[in-house]
């Protein structure tokens, strides 16, 4: 993270850099949540999804979100742990003789002044992914991104899991996440996805009437 995530880094390649500043998504843009619906926008377009099923997806898509962010905060403010400015610039107080204090040191993007794990970028991504991919029914999409921060760059992505695994990604190139809390925000977002779509807004199905109930009419209120 030291040698990776700096503002000086020459260890980071410019297309890593650019990963960073694209998916930033900080105050004043779309912001994580925003820039999972302008991709779910441009799939739906693309495959010409209906209307009614284009609003459900968005609702399942809006109560992953809603959900990812409750579980993330809740854990960074349990688990209160340090960012990598903070704790590369007094690794001197880790009671790790590896690490060696760079009072100096800052990060390729601003750090937020929130909690490190997990990472928030990396449990809406993973959540919306998850959210989509049950939805089409396939990981395998190919489609396009833009970013607020880099209006001019697009970038083509074939599946679903490999645009939020880049999202996660770029919070360590950017030097404001550690690997672990991309790793655990995946995890988590994951199984919130799985959890939204399968108990959520579920269609309704003439298969889940009960036949034999209806040919009865209604019970009377003694059962019989």
């Amino acid at each position: 993270m030291k040698a990776l995530g700096a503002k000086n880094s020459t260890i980071r390649t410019a297309e890593q850099t650019q990963i960073a500043v694209f998916w930033s998504d900080f105050s004043y843009t779309a912001m994580p949540p925003g820039h999972w619906h302008e991709i779910a926008a441009k799939i739906v377009e693309d495959r010409q999804t209906s209307m009614t099923d284009s609003a459900r997806l968005f609702a399942l898509l809006s109560i992953a979100q809603a959900d990812a962010a409750v579980v993330c905060w809740e854990a960074k403010y349990r688990y209160n742990f340090w960012r990598p400015v903070t704790a590369i610039r007094r690794a001197d107080e880790d009671e790790n003789p590896a690490t060696e204090k760079d009072a100096t040191w800052n990060s390729l993007i601003a750090s937020p002044n929130f909690p490190e794990n997990t990472s928030g970028h990396s449990t809406f991504s993973k959540a919306s992914a998850q959210v989509l991919t049950h939805f089409y029914g396939t990981d395998a999409i190919t489609f396009t991104a833009r970013s607020d921060a880099l209006p001019n760059v697009v970038r083509k992505y074939h599946s679903l899991s490999a645009c939020a695994d880049e999202v996660g990604m770029s919070r360590v190139y950017g030097g404001i996440h550690f690997s672990f809390s991309n790793r655990e925000g995946k995890l988590c977002g994951g199984k919130i996805g799985d959890y939204i779509y399968e108990h959520c807004l579920l269609p309704l199905e003439s298969s889940l009437k009960n036949p034999e109930a209806e040919k009865r009419g209604p019970e009377s209120p003694n059962g019989n």
